[in-house]
């Protein structure tokens, strides 16, 4: 099977971004059922596994080209370190503080961070 035929179709469809919401949500679906089955470490490869990001690089290749994948994985790099922020904020803040907030103070520091990066690294904007 010929992939650019495929992402052809998918960049011209309207019927896109439906197929993009439910790829999404198949790995949320999935992430959840496996934390509640008391497989959390399964959950978290399923979350972390590149399967998302390839369906990005995919369907933004689609979308933009070559150019536009290259700046999307550019952007990755820079928020990899807010994220390993925000997720050391909620594993250390959930039995102190309780979820929501180490959730609420886990994507605040995301944020705050990710402008910070965005500030210091040169070519960069959110």
């Amino acid at each position: 099977m010929q992939l650019a035929p495929v992402l052809t179709y998918l960049a011209g469809s309207d019927l896109r971004l439906v197929i993009y919401f439910l790829l999404g949500g198949t790995v949320t679906a999935l992430t959840a059922y496996f934390a509640s089955q008391g497989r959390g470490m399964l959950s978290a490869f399923v979350t972390t596994l590149p399967l998302l990001t390839i369906v990005s690089f995919l369907l933004i290749y689609a979308e933009g080209g070559s150019k536009t994948v290259e700046d999307y994985a550019k952007s990755l790099f820079i928020f990899t370190p807010p994220w390993l922020c925000y997720v050391a904020i909620v594993l250390l803040g959930v039995n102190r503080i309780g979820i929501v907030r180490s959730l609420i103070l886990g994507v605040l520091l995301f944020v705050i961070l990710s402008i910070m990066m965005q500030k210091i690294l040169p070519g960069t904007k959110l």
